[in-house]
């Protein structure tokens, strides 16, 4: 089952990658029929993260000091530095090329200290904020996420009366508009505690292949100029195809069901291949963060049309390769980030037993 969640998320973040580098600024439009694939992609994820910290919680990181460093490392191992890279990045790049930093495609040139301390104390969403990070438009999602990490250590590691105000208090601080995908992700949560139970092989069958060929149906029905957007909610925020997330979301969670039931009898052709699907999957956080000012930044030295094959050529395989060397230094080297915040929450437990001492 790991191999198989190992492979999805894969999946996802490339879907993500070419959704957003087949639009005709980048590479004159080449595969455009991925474009509303790349939305869908994060309602996958939303899921996976959901299932993943339900597992984490109930196997290896059982205590709040395990989980919130295990967290801190995860997050700031790809996010401290892809915003160094994307302001750095963005920086040079309307130097040389003004005109491709446009606010049309939602560039904000001015506020960069607020847009960098928000970002990374991930409160660029809260309630209505809708404050971007130069040219990375896929991070708002980490910040949704970081607040669903937040909400649910309330939730799992409180006790008493604690548990309800500090989970009260999370709530009302992300706002509305955060925890309008906050079900979303405990679909997750709810499909890890699912899959712990057994049942028929038969029913498993049918809730793995079901919900793919009702994803298939949608996306068909979709393709036809049926597709469940433009309808938003007064409590979202730049998300009018809220419905559809909830929708594919489902799908996917009740197929992670079915595929749970019945992995032992094809988990043979996932084995076969776990070192190569599991090293990907490694990439996955900095593919998804980093291959958008990345590939903003290219089109400023490329000197070919958008639609001439070297620039496909650079800007689909060839910052692919550059994701994957860029994760070498960013979540494949997270342990050293974990050691990072382990001494720094040991240095504050210290201090709060040395000042509840003076005060005793």
């Amino acid at each position: 089952m790991s191999t198989y969640l190992d492979a999805v998320r894969f999946m996802a973040a490339v879907a993500v990658f070419i959704s957003h580098v087949s639009v005709q600024r980048f590479t004159g439009g080449f595969l455009w029929q991925s474009e509303p694939y790349g939305d869908e992609a994060v309602d996958v994820f939303f899921v996976l993260s959901g299932f993943v910290i339900a597992y984490v919680s109930n196997q290896s990181e059982t205590t709040l000091r395990g989980y919130a460093i295990a967290r801190l490392a995860r997050i700031y191992s790809v996010a401290f530095p892809v915003l160094l890279v994307t302001f750095a990045l963005d920086a040079i790049g309307i130097k040389l090329r003004p005109d491709l930093y446009s606010a049309t495609w939602g560039y904000v040139a001015h506020g960069k200290v607020l847009q960098f301390v928000t970002s990374l104390s991930f409160t660029d969403r809260l309630w209505w904020a809708d404050i971007h990070q130069g040219s990375d438009k896929p991070y708002w999602s980490l910040s949704f996420e970081v607040w669903y990490y937040v909400i649910f250590a309330c939730i799992i590691f409180g006790k008493g009366r604690a548990k309800i105000v500090s989970t009260v208090i999370a709530v009302i601080l992300a706002g509305p508009n955060i925890i309008s995908l906050f079900p979303l992700w405990l679909i997750g949560v709810g499909c890890y505690h699912v899959c712990s139970h057994e049942r028929d092989k038969t029913l498993g069958m049918a809730l793995c292949i079901g919900p793919l060929l009702l994803w298939v149906t949608y996306e068909i029905w979709a393709w036809h100029g049926h597709r469940l957007t433009g309808i938003e909610l007064p409590w979202t925020s730049n998300r009018d195809q809220i419905l559809q997330d909830y929708v594919v979301g489902s799908l996917f969670a009740v197929h992670l069901v079915g595929f749970n039931t019945i992995s032992s009898g094809i988990s043979g052709v996932l084995l076969r291949f776990s070192k190569q699907i599991k090293w990907a999957a490694g990439a996955t956080f900095t593919i998804y963060l980093f291959h958008y000012p990345i590939t903003q930044f290219l089109t400023t030295v490329i000197p070919w049309e958008p639609s001439a094959l070297p620039t496909r050529l650079v800007l689909f395989p060839g910052v692919l390769v550059i994701m994957f060397a860029i994760a070498e230094l960013t979540e494949r080297r997270k342990e050293g980030w974990r050691q990072l915040f382990a001494n720094l929450v040991s240095h504050i437990q210290t201090a709060a037993r040395q000042l509840h001492l003076r005060s005793a």
